[in-house]
């Protein structure tokens, strides 16, 4: 399957075969579902009792007069549990950041606002641990960063866990609002598997050491993935809002966005012109641009697209000391770069530049 057909941020591609995300189980950290008490069966012959508010005295004898009815703040149990869970999805709402509670409080359904609000709550709690995460990255003395990244895992899972709960049946949900949630389940799992198992084992443990470099890879990955699953189902209830408008720190995904697909088109005005020139100076100056392009702009790319174009750079340079067959390596190269930039410019962050970018390349 081709590294570059996503044409999105959210939207995820693995082999199917090898997750089976269908329960929270892989996921250790995940609370067990509580275990259902089955009602009481009664015969079918048996006279249901009368029911009675929880705090209600039982009917005197006839000689005595009834009890006077409760003060107004002696609410029965069942009236006050009611109270709460009807005030909780305001409330839950009102505690989030501001462009979040609008969304919530006058998009989302009534019967939907305690889940979503909820949902919300964990997404961005645990944006702000890799917050954390960030500022510590930053800092010139050595970190230490296990424990933060242990913190987000749990958060994580547990999101996760409430999350499988409401597309379990749990919750009636909207089409819609199902696969957006659903789709959010299976790309947060493969995410964590793929940073906590597979890219960073003993990430969360410090049981291996890792580079700066390397912690810095492993919060990105869960940064872009959380605040992407953020707007996708912030649009769910609201397709016009955006990624900057909910986050202050967008702005910076869009300019990084920006520079890659500037940078795109001068590679590809490089392999173009190498590609038609006989001069070995030229060549080599496309070999060490693309030597800086894989130290400097790289990153900016979705990360399943590190391993193809790290693959090209390498044939690219073993052809040239090679020097043979190196046109047609170049002309493949173009290919595939035409074929990056396209899915880069349909990029939600960078949705309207895009001919822009194109036209500062070309000058």
């Amino acid at each position: 399957m081709s590294d570059t057909t996503a044409d999105n941020e959210f939207v995820v591609e693995i082999d199917l075969g090898e997750l089976d995300w269908s329960t929270p189980a892989r996921w250790e950290e995940s609370p067990p579902p509580a275990a259902q008490t089955p009602a009481p069966e009664s015969a079918s012959n048996e006279t249901p009792a009368p029911e009675f508010e929880s705090n209600e005295t039982p009917a005197p004898q006839a000689v005595n007069p009834p009890p006077p009815p409760p003060p107004p703040s002696d609410l029965p149990e069942a009236a006050e549990l009611a109270a709460e869970s009807t005030a909780a999805p305001g409330q839950a709402a009102r505690e989030l950041p501001p462009a979040f509670a609008e969304i919530v409080t006058s998009r989302v359904p009534v019967n939907l606002r305690e889940l979503i609000s909820a949902t919300f709550a964990r997404l961005l709690g645990t944006l702000g641990t890799l917050a954390v995460i960030e500022d510590t990255l930053t800092q010139p003395r050595a970190v230490s960063t296990g424990p933060l990244f242990e913190d987000v895992r749990a958060q994580s899972a547990a999101l996760l866990a409430q999350i499988t709960e409401a597309v379990s049946g749990g919750t009636r949900l909207p089409r819609r609002v199902h696969e957006v949630l659903d789709g959010m389940r299976f790309v947060i799992g493969h995410e964590l598997t793929k940073v906590f198992r597979q890219e960073f084992p003993g990430l969360a443990d410090e049981s291996r050491a890792y580079k700066r470099a390397d912690l810095s890879r492993a919060y990105g990955l869960l940064h872009n993935c959380l605040q992407q699953t953020a707007v996708t189902l912030a649009q769910a209830f609201n397709p016009r809002v955006t990624g900057e408008q909910l986050f202050e720190d967008y702005r910076a995904k869009v300019q990084n966005s920006f520079t890659l697909y500037h940078e795109l088109h001068s590679l590809l005005q490089r392999v173009s012109t190498a590609e038609g020139s006989s001069g070995i100076l030229l060549k080599h100056s496309l070999v060490r641009h693309l030597e800086h392009f894989r130290e400097e702009t790289m990153h900016f790319l979705f990360y399943r697209d590190w391993g193809a174009f790290a693959r090209y750079v390498d044939d690219v340079k073993h052809a040239f000391e090679a020097m043979e067959d190196f046109e047609l390596v170049l002309h493949e190269f173009a290919q595939y770069l035409s074929t990056l930039i396209h899915h880069v410019g349909m990029r939600e962050a960078l949705r309207g530049v895009q001919a822009h970018a194109a036209e500062d390349a070309g000058e």
